[in-house]
């Protein structure tokens, strides 16, 4: 026991002594070690920095797009004709379809139809060109996961009778009436008058100036969209909230028959439905920014790379100068271990000062993406754990390559050879 005690003393020792020693060599090299941890330093902050703000974006994109519906499915109807019958009835899409699918269907707990209209919205003291209006049937705030601030949604009686009622985006309530409560007001759209009877919760960033599409929406009962717009019931859209994620799959396959069975009741033969999964889309989406996110992490590792190359460049141009130094530390009995040693120490110094200086400084930029005017808090650049980690781990990596070479010629000099050299 003693004996392992005092290996264990030993080797602490010498440990201590190569670290003091690797120490005083870059001391006495301050120049070219800060010149070589400033490329590492250049080279860490690019990739966590270009990494983040994919990570930024990536994120965004993703929050967006659930906000509207991460977990529903939409139903189009194609507007080219069928090359099977081009002189039927071209296939449409009502509210009656989505009562038909729910009782159809176990997959979809909720459903809704919706038609667009765009047009001059006016009040008594303003007016917006080019506004969208959004007719909804029941159950459509529902599925857009859309929810009231001030005042409140539609009523039943309001959705049977198509009242002229109104509900305003956060944006669109701004920009129609400023700071003045929209409540019990009347806008006119087109040449129809809508009461305002509430206003949403923002889905966008207000502090950045970057709404989102449901911000800059006005909300009408369905009936009442048709009617100043469009003069029928056809819908542009349907919207079908599942009740499982994992079942959107099956959900979409079930729904096509559905959809046609319907169509052909109303006879109408020519075209086809469009049914999309909003969660593939999602994962595709994920996919193609998680590669981005690779992709833009190794093109920044090339400058990593560069300086990895600089630091080994300084290593090998030490070991060089000090053949002697290393030729008495061998006479006066040092192994070629301690050498070795030594020598990759130094090197993943180097490194390791360089690229956690320059994670320091990736941080301290993304930072600065506060101040930028108009970028959403979302799509703000994000360093995570996960990508500080892997860096650090990227900079051991480095060193090591860095480093290895320089050490293993160092350790490999011979001491007489080295004490006769002038």
């Amino acid at each position: 026991m003693d004996q392992d005690d005092r290996k264990r003393g030993s080797n602490s020792v010498i440990v201590g002594n190569i670290l003091s020693e690797a120490a005083a060599n870059l001391r006495s090299r301050r120049m070219q070690a800060a010149l070589s941890s400033f490329g590492i330093a250049t080279g860490i902050t690019a990739v966590v920095l270009l990494v983040s703000i994919v990570s930024g974006i990536h994120r965004f994109m993703l929050d967006t797009i659930g906000a509207v519906g991460g977990n529903v499915i939409q139903v189009f109807a194609s507007s080219q004709r069928s090359t099977r019958d081009p002189r039927g009835f071209p296939v449409t899409v009502r509210p009656a379809d989505v009562e038909a699918m729910l009782r159809s269907s176990a997959y979809f707990d909720i459903g809704s139809a919706e038609n667009y209209g765009y047009g001059v919205i006016r009040t008594t003291r303003r007016s917006t060109q080019g506004s969208s209006v959004s007719g909804l049937t029941e159950s459509g705030f529902d599925v857009l996961d859309l929810h009231v601030a001030r005042g409140r949604l539609f009523l039943d009686r309001e959705y049977a009778d198509g009242s002229r009622v109104a509900v305003l985006g956060a944006d669109s309530a701004v920009d129609l009436f400023n700071q003045e409560s929209p409540i019990g007001q009347t806008i006119v759209i087109r040449e129809w008058p809508f009461v305002v009877v509430g206003v949403l919760d923002w889905v966008g960033d207000p502090t950045a100036g970057f709404p989102g599409q449901g911000d800059r929406s006005i909300y009408v009962p369905f009936k009442a969209c048709a009617a100043a717009f469009r003069g029928n019931e056809n819908a542009d859209m349907l919207r079908f909230r599942l009740r499982s994620p994992d079942m959107a799959d099956a959900a979409v396959a079930e729904a096509k028959p559905i959809l046609d069975r319907q169509g052909k009741q109303r006879g109408e033969t020519s075209g086809e439905f469009q049914v999309v999964n909003t969660i593939e889309r999602m994962a595709q989406l994920n996919l193609v920014l998680t590669t981005l996110k690779f992709v833009v992490g190794l093109v920044g590792g090339i400058g990593l790379f560069v300086g990895a190359v600089g630091v080994a460049n300084v290593m090998l141009v030490s070991v060089r100068e000090r053949r002697q130094e290393i030729g008495v530390r061998r006479a006066l009995g040092a192994t070629k271990r301690a050498i070795f040693m030594g020598f990759l120490f130094e090197g993943l110094a180097i490194t390791l000062s360089g690229g956690l200086a320059g994670i320091l400084i990736a941080w301290a930029l993304t930072g600065v993406a506060v101040f930028i005017p108009r970028v959403p808090a979302g799509a703000r650049p994000h360093i995570s754990l996960m990508t500080a980690a892997t860096a650090i781990a990227l900079l051991t990596l480095v060193g090591l390559v860095a480093g290895v070479g320089p050490a293993r010629r160092a350790a490999s000099v011979d001491p007489a050879e080295a004490l006769r050299a002038d």
